[in-house]
C-alpha cells in the first residue's frame, strides 16, 4: 500500500512539472505573438499558426489537470494524514504549484495585451479577434482554475501542520 502511495505522489509532482513545462512553453509562444503583434507588417497565416499550436497546448493542459484531480483523490487522505512523512513532496509540490499559479497570472497579462493589440490591428476584422479570444478565455479558464484548485488544495495542507 505505501508503495502504491509513494507511486501516486511521484505522479503528482511529474504531472506539476509537465504543466509547469508547458507553461513556460505557452509564455514563451505568447510573447512570439506579442512580437508579429507588434512586426511593421502583421503576418496573420504564422501568427494563426501559433494560435492553433498553443490550442493544442492547452489541451493538453487540461488533460494534466485532469490527471491530476484524479491521482490526487487517491492519496489525499494519506497526504492529510501523514503529513509530516510526506513533508518534503508536499512543499515541493506546493513551491511548484505557486510557480505554476505565477506563470499562469503573467500569462494571462500578457495575452490580455495581445488581445488588445489584435483588436487595434483588425479594427473591424471581428472573426479573427473572436477565434484569438475564445483560445484565451480557454487559457484564462484554466489558469483560474488552477489557482483555485490545486494551489487551494496544498495550502490547506500546510494550514493543518
Amino acid at each position: 500500500r505505501m508503495a502504491e502511495e509513494r507511486t501516486y505522489i511521484k505522479a503528482l509532482r511529474e504531472n506539476l512539472t509537465k504543466k509547469e513545462r508547458l507553461l513556460y512553453n505557452l509564455y514563451d509562444i505568447t510573447k512570439q505573438q506579442q512580437t508579429y503583434l507588434s512586426a511593421e507588417q502583421f503576418e496573420y497565416d504564422i501568427f494563426e499558426e501559433l494560435m492553433d499550436v498553443k490550442d493544442q497546448m492547452l489541451e493538453e493542459l487540461d488533460a494534466l489537470e485532469e490527471g491530476f484531480e484524479t491521482i490526487y483523490e487517491r492519496v489525499r487522505e494519506t497526504l492529510l494524514s501523514h503529513q509530516a512523512e510526506y513533508a518534503g513532496d508536499i512543499r515541493e509540490m506546493q513551491n511548484r504549484i505557486r510557480e505554476i499559479v505565477s506563470l499562469g497570472a503573467k500569462l494571462k497579462a500578457l495575452e490580455e495585451r495581445n488581445r488588445a493589440k489584435l483588436e487595434s490591428i483588425f479594427g473591424t476584422r471581428q472573426q479573427e479577434i473572436k477565434k484569438y479570444q475564445q483560445s484565451s478565455q480557454i487559457a484564462n479558464q484554466y489558469y483560474q482554475n488552477m489557482a483555485g484548485g490545486s494551489l487551494n488544495r496544498f495550502s490547506l495542507l500546510d494550514q493543518k501542520k
